[in-house]
């Protein structure tokens, strides 16, 4: 296994591992890019045929975490993650290695996982809604969409709402004092990247494949933005936030992404992971499925 410390100078040898192989949603190089910090050091784990890893180092060395499920085809995902094991807890002073893998691919490193190691209890579930934009109905007839549509309606009635292209937009400061408003309002125990979201605005949305600022009487109050899931017609609306100043604001935002992609020839989208309170939310708008991934960590014995 090789270590690729410096991930921009090796990003081409990285994003060709993600194109050949990537199928998660954060399976993106730039997501990827965005969650390295001061004390946090993103490093590739590359293994044959340029498959691997998306690994993060705390400063002191004393855990690391795989980002996402392994740049792999199917039938090495195990392998590669064992291998990283091995050679992790071999070489190095690390306590423990965390892991966010889907059910399926967890179930099965928990069979195959060597006596040596061991995975400790779930600490974290996320449920990740998809949906047909095939039979979404744009319309938003019927009474199952009744509220949201009488909600979306009386926002747009009430208010001058503007969408801008989030890569050529000019104000940064906005953004990112959107960014804040929003992590001061979200429930204590959301789950979002909010430093990430902050890189992203810096990086110009580098690596969105759609980034869309949603502005209302003159002022930012929403961000949308994801790219094309690996190897796969689905695409991933990494970032979706907004600054709560207005009721229905959040109902509007996930209307504005649907009918957007829908419009511009868009199969599938996969709205993120979050818990069950931020499911109840996504729920309403009628996926067509969801799954799960678990967020553990594995130790030596």
């Amino acid at each position: 296994m090789i270590f690729l410390n410096n991930i921009f100078a090796e990003s081409d040898r990285i994003k060709e591992s993600i194109k050949k192989y990537g199928y998660a949603p954060e399976h993106n190089f730039w997501c990827y890019a965005c969650e390295e910090e001061s004390d946090l050091k993103a490093v590739f784990a590359e293994s044959k045929d340029g498959s691997g890893l998306l690994t993060l180092e705390e400063e002191n060395k004393k855990i690391c975490y795989v980002f996402s499920s392994p740049v792999a085809p199917p039938s090495y995902r195990i392998e590669v993650i064992i291998e990283y094991l091995n050679f992790i807890f071999e070489t190095k002073e690390v306590k423990k290695i965390g892991f966010e893998l889907e059910q399926g691919l967890y179930e099965n490193l928990i069979k195959a996982l060597p006596d040596k190691f061991k995975a400790r209890r779930i600490i974290d579930t996320l449920i990740w809604p998809v949906h047909d934009l095939k039979i979404f109905d744009e319309k938003l007839s019927g009474g199952e969409w009744k509220k949201l549509r009488k909600l979306n309606n009386k926002l747009y009635r009430e208010h001058t709402i503007e969408i801008a292209d989030a890569k050529t937009y000019g104000n940064k400061d906005a953004l990112h004092n959107l960014i804040k408003e929003c992590e001061e309002k979200r429930a204590a125990g959301d789950r979002a990247y909010f430093s990430s979201y902050h890189e992203f605005v810096e990086k110009n949305f580098e690596g969105t494949d759609e980034a869309r600022i949603f502005i209302i009487d003159g002022k930012a109050c929403g961000i949308n933005a994801g790219w094309m899931i690996p190897n796969s017609n689905t695409f991933y609306g990494a970032i979706m936030l907004h600054n709560y100043s207005i009721s229905g604001l959040g109902e509007a935002l996930c209307l504005e992404n649907l009918l957007f992609l829908k419009s511009h020839g868009y199969n599938q989208v996969n709205t993120g992971g979050g818990d069950k309170e931020s499911v109840k939310f996504k729920n309403r708008f009628h996926p067509q499925y969801s799954y799960k991934t678990y967020y553990f960590y594995i130790v030596r014995k």
